[in-house]
């Protein structure tokens, strides 16, 4: 095998990464590449300089998930919230369904390094984790008489429990259709999102959609550990949703800077 083959392997190894459905129990030829990549350390620093053209970087290379690629800030594969939410009220919203997702799915540390952990999620029960979260800060807040209005120079920017709060969970349009500001909608609407880049896939339409997640979606969790999207939130003056096993406010001391784990995993290469 010529040293041209290995590049053309490696571009392939870096093709099927970027595709969606691919991994190595259904491809010989990504398992061959993977046992490849573990096996061969010139190989593998191959592949991590096709990835670096691409303006990506290898996250790590798992067995069952094959090669994890993350985006960065100069790729033209990434997809951003602005794509995504075109309505900028929803944003903040749509991020923090992203971080009660991933709360809900690993609901303990040890989850991110187990390979046999899958978690089911509907859309109704991370609708319940943030509004459990965000009304015991709204009886706070009135008992503490707090100001809660936006802040200087933020217009039209209010506090994310309360904006979340003040929208239905679900409805119906004239079309008979979810209106797109409930949250049931911008829930659903994260779902989507993870499953058009092969994190989870639907298994029934219970509770709203309840979904499953995979080891692609709790790798990329483990990797990023929020900070894409915590430094999102943070822009907007947005602290993260704790875990939704956590004490409420109610009954635990001041929360520390965020750093909990949850994303939005727009760092997988858009396909």
């Amino acid at each position: 095998m010529t040293q041209y083959d290995d590049v053309a392997a490696a571009a392939r190894m870096v093709a099927l990464a970027m595709t969606r459905g691919k991994s190595p129990a259904r491809s010989g030829e990504y398992a061959l590449l993977v046992r490849r990549f573990d096996t061969e350390p010139d190989f593998a620093q191959l592949v991590r300089k096709v990835a670096q053209g691409f303006d990506l970087t290898v996250q790590e290379v798992h067995p069952q998930a094959g090669l994890v690629l993350a985006t960065t800030t100069e790729t033209d594969f990434a997809v951003s919230v602005t794509e995504l939410v075109p309505n900028a009220e929803n944003r903040p919203l749509y991020l923090l369904a992203h971080l009660a997702i991933a709360s809900r799915a690993f609901p303990r540390p040890e989850d991110l390094d187990d390979d046999e952990h899958v978690a089911r999620v509907s859309v109704q029960k991370v609708d319940e984790d943030v509004r459990a979260y965000a009304t015991v800060l709204e009886r706070r807040a009135a008992a503490a008489d707090e100001d809660t209005d936006p802040p200087a120079g933020s217009p039209g920017l209010e506090g994310l429990w309360r904006a979340y709060l003040r929208r239905n969970p679900t409805g119906r349009t004239d079309k008979d259709r979810t209106p797109r500001s409930a949250t049931y909608a911008l829930v659903r609407r994260a779902f989507t999102h993870l499953e058009q880049r092969g994190f989870v896939r639907a298994t029934s339409d219970e509770e709203g959609g309840t979904y499953a997640t995979n080891v692609l979606y709790r790798l990329h969790i483990r990797a990023q550990t929020a900070r894409e999207m915590l430094h999102e939130l943070a822009a907007l003056g947005v602290a993260a949703l704790p875990h939704h096993d956590a004490p409420l406010p109610s009954e635990a001391p001041e929360q520390p800077e965020a750093t909990g784990h949850g994303m939005l995993p727009d760092s997988a290469p858009a396909t």
